[in-house]
């Protein structure tokens, strides 16, 4: 996908990333993980890795017995009660399982930059903030690159809906501080049409593609013209 490529060349690009990086890709809640990570040594990140794929598994195991996670239940009793919309929590474990994951990654990478099924996550140092071109693909072609966003930490989340006889085409993107929020804040705001979506982001990076194109909260920074 486009949104790989983009992330891919912005990080070749960077110097700070100029040393080997370990890349790992796992099977991962009914979906595929990769990671790829640097630091002075690849040893420790290689372990570091493991830890974090362990976490997310944790995670997984966790939901299959169906165990309440009060992070998770917490964030979606506060979107029900702003937005009317009630969230599955497997609709949201991913963006959790990332934020999880990057804990076991904190002190022993440079940087690293996760991926649970399409979402992303950045680690790297708070005083230096990343700048990553992500692409926002048409929700009917992904293929097709509608706009990009300048991720600069954190995480970014797509959810999106393609043509069908019940709706056309949409696509809702956010960007946040955590993998968490930025998973269920995309998957409540997909629920809704753009307008009421746009209206709830206040203080959110929230980009919404419907019929009438791509649309952007006050704090979205397009990185660039697709």
């Amino acid at each position: 996908m486009r949104i790989n490529l983009l992330l891919c060349l912005s990080l070749a690009a960077c110097g700070a990333e100029a040393r080997p990086g370990v890349s790992r890709v796992w099977p991962e809640l009914g979906t595929m993980m990769s990671a790829a990570a640097w630091g002075t040594d690849s040893t420790r990140v290689a372990r570091a890795l493991e830890a974090a794929r362990d976490s997310v598994d944790h995670i997984d195991s966790l939901l299959q017995r169906h165990v309440s996670i009060a992070a998770l239940d917490s964030v979606r009793r506060e979107i029900r009660r702003r937005s009317g919309v009630a969230l599955a929590v497997d609709s949201i474990a991913p963006g959790f399982a990332l934020d999880r994951a990057a804990l076991a990654l904190a002190n022993v990478v440079d940087s690293a930059l996760l991926d649970l099924g399409g979402q992303y996550l950045w680690v790297g140092p708070a005083a230096r903030p990343t700048h990553r071109a992500v692409g926002i693909p048409d929700p009917d072609n992904t293929l097709r690159t509608l706009a990009v966003v300048d991720l600069q930490a954190g995480s970014v989340r797509t959810q999106s809906q393609r043509n069908t006889p019940r709706g056309a085409p949409r696509s809702v993107t956010v960007l946040a501080a955590d993998g968490l929020t930025a998973n269920a804040w995309a998957v409540a705001f997909l629920a809704l049409d753009c307008d009421r979506a746009l209206g709830l982001a206040q203080g959110m990076q929230v980009v919404c593609v419907d019929s009438a194109g791509v649309r952007w909260s006050r704090e979205a920074t397009p990185a660039r013209e697709p």
